[in-house]
């Protein structure tokens, strides 16, 4: 397995420093070969996409008969999301059935996961939480502002219709999970339409869309045809409310998960003051997670390719320095040196991020440095700088 997930880059050893940048621009730098995946991929203590499945209602027969007894408003499905995705990421098990919870001070609260991310649980709820009141919509924006609180990076998105689909499969490719506001109406002919609520989404082909639905038993591992999905969003669009986000779940994650001791979170906090120049987790050869390379433990980024001055994909590392206790960004044309000298023996981890100097730019690196002058990158090793 390891030596699976280290394939894409030690293969770069035995070729010269020309055929590792060729290799480099038609693979990792041109987003890679192999097709985007079309589900989400399952991986570290995860089974199936069962597995992170929640309900609005919560698991006893009870709640769903007093909910499906009522005229419900869907209140819950967007926090019950927020969960699944929580789960998928961290395997951080919160209950959401309506009985799990109450406080006397707010007795419209009847969830844990409504709770736990509440604005008015001081000192544990969020500024951009969920109100406290299960029977409340949760809008975009607080869903967003509780996932990246909660350490997962979120893209939002206003498109409807099929023009979202795009945007959902190109999502799901990079290994995120997208939380979609949709009318199940289009799609459970029994549903009345009218009562559009929160869905997310992990894998979509040619013909279908599966979801985790929290609105009814038989949302576990829904497959939706494309078109009724469309549908769906369309219908569930509208207003300010955004249409679906993006929930970037791999940043900072090992093949055997999260590591709630701070080595996971590092790669988060790193990756959020990168930007968007950073772009997603990419898959360079075996493993889109947190992986070792040598000595050095790392994750590869991609930016897709954009328009304009940004008409090329750019990939680039982030390496966790355990001994400094950080996390530095490669990025660039220190990047793509880095990797045609196989940086990873000859230069080791990198020590700084990229900094100014007179004329130029610099990285250092345990055994060296890489300096940009304005025109090209040259190494120079610690005998160098000795000399």
């Amino acid at each position: 397995m390891i030596e699976a997930r280290r394939r894409g880059h030690l293969i770069s050893r035995t070729f010269a420093a020309g055929a590792v940048l060729a290799f480099l621009a038609a693979g990792f730098l041109g987003g890679g070969q192999k097709a985007p995946p079309t589900e989400a991929s399952l991986h570290y203590p995860i089974l199936s996409h069962v597995d992170w499945w929640q309900s609005q209602y919560g698991s006893s027969k009870q709640a769903w008969t007093d909910a499906f007894g009522a005229d419900y408003r869907n209140g819950n499905s967007g926090p019950a999301c927020a969960v699944m995705v929580i789960h998928y990421k961290k395997r951080a098990r919160i209950s959401s059935d309506l009985g799990s919870f109450s406080d006397p001070r707010f007795p419209k609260v009847r969830t844990e996961l409504r709770w736990k991310f509440c604005r008015a649980n001081q000192g544990k709820g969020y500024a951009g939480g969920f109100a406290d009141d299960d029977g409340a919509e949760a809008s975009g924006r607080d869903l967003a502002d509780v996932l990246q609180n909660e350490d997962i990076p979120v893209v939002v998105s206003s498109e409807t219709g099929e023009t979202a689909l795009d945007g959902i499969a190109a999502a799901i490719g990079r290994y995120s999970l997208v939380v979609c506001r949709v009318e199940p109406a289009a799609y459970f002919a029994d549903e009345a339409p009218g009562r559009p609520r929160w869905v997310a989404a992990y894998g979509i082909d040619a013909a279908n869309v599966s979801v985790n639905d929290p609105g009814r038993p038989e949302g576990r591992t829904k497959k939706v045809a494309r078109r009724d999905f469309a549908a769906a969003l369309q219908k569930g669009g509208g207003g300010p409310d955004p249409t679906f986000l993006e929930c970037v779940v791999m940043v900072g994650n090992y093949l055997d998960g999260w590591h709630a001791d701070g080595r996971s979170r590092m790669f988060v906090e790193s990756y959020k003051k990168a930007g968007p120049e950073i772009g997603f987790p990419h898959d360079n050869g075996g493993n889109f997670g947190v992986h070792t390379v040598g000595p050095c433990i790392v994750q590869d980024y991609l930016k897709p390719a954009g328009g304009g001055p940004e008409a090329k994909a750019r990939g680039s590392i982030l390496f966790l320095n355990q001994a400094l206790i950080r996390v530095f960004w490669v990025k660039g044309a220190f990047f793509e040196k880095y990797f045609s000298i196989w940086g990873f023996e000859k230069l080791g981890q990198p020590i700084s991020d990229e900094y100014p100097i007179p004329g130029g730019r610099r990285q250092d690196f345990e055994k060296g440095s890489l300096v940009w002058n304005g025109k090209n990158v040259a190494v120079k090793t610690l005998s160098d700088e000795k000399k």
